[in-house]
C-alpha cells in the first residue's frame, strides 16, 4: 500500500518539477528576446542619430548656419 503510494508521490513530484523546469525555461527565454528586442531598437536609433549627423556635418552651409544658433559642448 505505502509503495504505491511512494510511486505515485515520486511521480507528481517529478511532473510537477518538470513544469517548474518548462515555466523557467519559458521565462528565461521570454527575457531574452525582450533584451534582443531592445539592443535592436537601440542599434536602429544609433543607426538613424548617425545619418542624421553625417548629413549635418556634410553640408558645410548647414553647419556654419547651426554654429550661430547652436551652443558648443564646450561651453555646458
Amino acid at each position: 500500500m505505502f509503495g504505491k503510494l511512494q510511486l505515485y508521490a515520486a511521480a507528481g513530484l517529478a511532473f510537477i518539477a518538470g513544469l517548474v523546469g518548462i515555466y523557467w525555461r519559458g521565462k528565461s527565454a521570454g527575457a531574452e528576446a525582450e533584451r534582443n528586442k531592445q539592443t535592436r531598437r537601440r542599434v536602429d536609433a544609433m543607426k538613424q542619430a548617425k545619418d542624421v549627423r553625417d548629413d549635418v556635418e556634410s553640408d558645410p552651409d548647414l553647419a556654419a548656419r547651426a554654429r550661430r544658433w547652436l551652443r558648443s559642448d564646450d561651453k555646458r
